[in-house]
């Protein structure tokens, strides 16, 4: 359970309290952009909810925090690893466009 000074912390989107991970140690983001996988190391401990997709909000806020990646084309993969040693290898969720053929 995440705790904080004034007791235990909801979750955002799903409002539970028992379903937070490890700290994250760092997220390698994945983008057609780049050669290899570019490494985002947190400045603070950032814990996520297992139990909805809000690990996919704390991708998309780290991407958009740095300069590198946000000028990048928009992630396709991340893998999150925790300070257990764990990960979580994360494919970016997006409708893809379809083109109308004439």
């Amino acid at each position: 359970m995440a705790e904080s000074e004034e007791g235990p912390v909801a979750c955002g989107r799903c409002r539970r309290d028992d379903s937070f991970s490890h700290p994250v140690s760092v997220i390698l983001v994945f983008a057609p952009g780049f050669e290899k996988p570019y490494p985002l190391i947190p400045g603070e401990d950032y814990s996520v909810c297992t139990a909805c997709d809000a690990i996919y909000r704390l991708i998309d806020c780290a991407v958009d925090a740095h300069p590198v990646t946000r000028a990048a084309a928009p992630w396709t993969r991340a893998v999150v690893v925790f300070s257990d040693g764990r990960g979580a290898d994360i494919r970016a969720k997006r409708r893809t466009q379809h083109l109308a053929l004439a």
